[in-house]
């Protein structure tokens, strides 16, 4: 995985270098519409159009009270609590438009897990899951209403596992080499497609979808990974001259980051609220509502999550 990086690498310095001097073609720097009609913002739905920008979001998010389960021995249960798990998602995005259908761009993410309390974290542990994004954002269709693009992108993760539970199950279990830190490197490269729609200038869709293959975090073993969204909105500016954006969406993923662990999936609810009067910035904020599978309990427990999004336009 690590030759593919490097050639990777090697290929984006040449495309960059050969495309910004063929191209001079400047953007003028105003929010990207389609059919005069501006999409909102979403995280886990990403623009489809070819323009610089630079986006920067945090997200905060909590199960109800959960029953965490403790360590069986023999007949009897230890360290069995009752608390929440937090999550907590950091990310920003880089974007560089080269020519009117080619732009890279370059992201860092950081998403973790952990209990509310000392209690939650013995029994659930503490797992963040960080990285880069490299890619390249491809012009496929465009039409008055419709702007269609696809990707092709590298994945550097790597899984930060501290498991106090565990830890000490290998040490009842006489486990030469229990370990309660697990640092887990995973390389991938993915393909995704992306959509918008623009119906009226009060009306849009978006939708997107992504497939990555590569490294898990089971070490020694590789796995494929998917997302898929659709998220539909209203504009009420052009109208009502009302400058914010509404939308509601659903999506699904198997995304590391996302659900934390390998091989499972979670089905997540959208609603964005966002601000649309202005021309060179979008601010929104996105409520999501999904469950996700923790080896801790027994349940999928739901999260109810925040995220608030910034994008600059230039």
């Amino acid at each position: 995985m690590k030759k593919l990086l490097y050639l990777f690498i090697i290929l984006l310095i040449s495309w960059t270098n050969a495309f910004a001097q063929k191209d001079s073609l400047i953007h003028d720097g105003k929010i990207p519409s389609i059919n005069d009609h501006v999409f909102p913002t979403s995280t886990y739905l990403r623009s489809s159009f070819i323009v610089t920008n630079l986006q920067a979001e945090m997200g905060f998010g909590t199960t109800s009270k959960l029953k965490l389960p403790g360590i069986t021995i023999g007949d009897y249960e230890l360290f069995a609590f009752e608390g929440k798990i937090l999550f907590v998602d950091l990310g920003i995005q880089y974007q560089q438009r080269f020519t009117s259908w080619l732009a890279f761009y370059a992201s860092f993410k950081m998403a973790g897990r952990l209990g509310s309390d000392f209690s939650t974290i013995v029994a659930d542990g503490v797992n963040t899951i960080s990285g880069a994004e490299l890619g390249w954002l491809f012009r496929i269709k465009q039409t008055k209403k419709l702007n269609l693009s696809g990707t092709v992108s590298l994945y550097n993760l790597k899984g930060n596992f501290i498991n106090v539970s565990q830890f000490i199950e290998e040490v009842l279990a006489n486990n030469p080499y229990p370990s309660v830190v697990k640092h887990v490197p995973s390389m991938m490269v993915g393909l995704g497609l992306r959509g918008a729609y623009g119906f009226s200038p009060t009306f849009g869709l978006q939708m997107q979808f992504d497939y990555a293959y590569g490294e898990s975090f089971e070490r020694g073993s590789t796995q494929g990974f998917f997302s898929a969204g659709i998220l539909g909105d209203v504009d009420f500016n052009p109208k009502w001259d009302i400058p914010i954006g509404l939308g509601v969406g659903y999506s699904i993923s198997t995304a590391p980051e996302i659900v934390m662990n390998d091989g499972g999936f979670t089905n997540m609810f959208l609603l964005n609220l966002g601000y649309t009067g202005a021309k060179d910035f979008k601010l929104g904020a996105q409520y999501t509502y999904y469950n996700v599978e923790l080896k801790s309990i027994e349940d999928k427990p739901f999260i109810n999550k925040i995220l608030l999004t910034l994008q600059f336009y230039f």
